[in-house]
């Protein structure tokens, strides 16, 4: 499992957890014990490497407005028309996809999309916090998804506050305490 495939299940495991946070508006596409069958999904949220760059973006893929949206935290690194391109695949496959298996006729929000789902869905770069370094996208990914998941605006997800979410990986990882991790990797916490 790749540390990005790993993060995303810590967040959606946490969401579960947590009253106050419904995760009713995504889904992945194995369906673990804390994720939720298509049908009832509308929005989908995907980390996408593209090789090329070595580098790595958030997707939201909303199945009602039909188009896909790229959160990219270095966005000076690929033109936005290469960055269309390397995705245009995905504005053809995914509605086949959703087409074959009849999503469409059998999802809540069906009579809600708001262009034909055969048509190329559009790709969308989203304005959103950058990152100051080469390699911190992993982590402004699984943040990205983390914090639209729940419908929390991505103005936490700054470069300065990276190395506590670092921290906070960390832990859940591992799952151990505060105090041992510190010990561990001799971090001095202010207070």
């Amino acid at each position: 499992m790749s540390h990005i495939d790993l993060g995303l299940y810590l967040i959606r495991k946490r969401q579960q957890e947590l009253e106050v946070v419904e995760i009713s508006d995504w889904t992945t596409t194995d369906v673990p014990a804390c994720g939720m069958s298509w049908e009832n999904a509308y929005k989908v949220y995907a980390p996408c490497m593209l090789t090329k760059y070595k580098h790595w973006v958030a997707l939201m893929i909303d199945l009602v407005k039909c188009e896909i949206k790229v959160y990219d935290s270095m966005v000076s690194l690929i033109p936005d028309e290469i960055l269309k391109e390397d995705l245009a695949p995905l504005s053809i496959t995914i509605p086949n996809l959703l087409n074959t298996m009849d999503f469409y006729e059998e999802s809540f929000y069906a009579n809600d999309c708001s262009i034909d789902w055969w048509c190329l869905w559009p790709i969308k770069r989203v304005d959103v916090p950058q990152q100051s370094n080469q390699g911190d996208c992993g982590m402004f990914v699984l943040k990205y998804i983390e914090l639209l998941s729940a419908e929390i605006p991505l103005a936490t997800c700054t470069s300065q506050n990276m190395p506590f979410f670092r921290y906070m990986m960390i832990k859940l990882v591992l799952g151990i305490s505060n105090l041992k991790l510190m010990q561990l990797s001799n971090i001095k916490v202010m207070k």
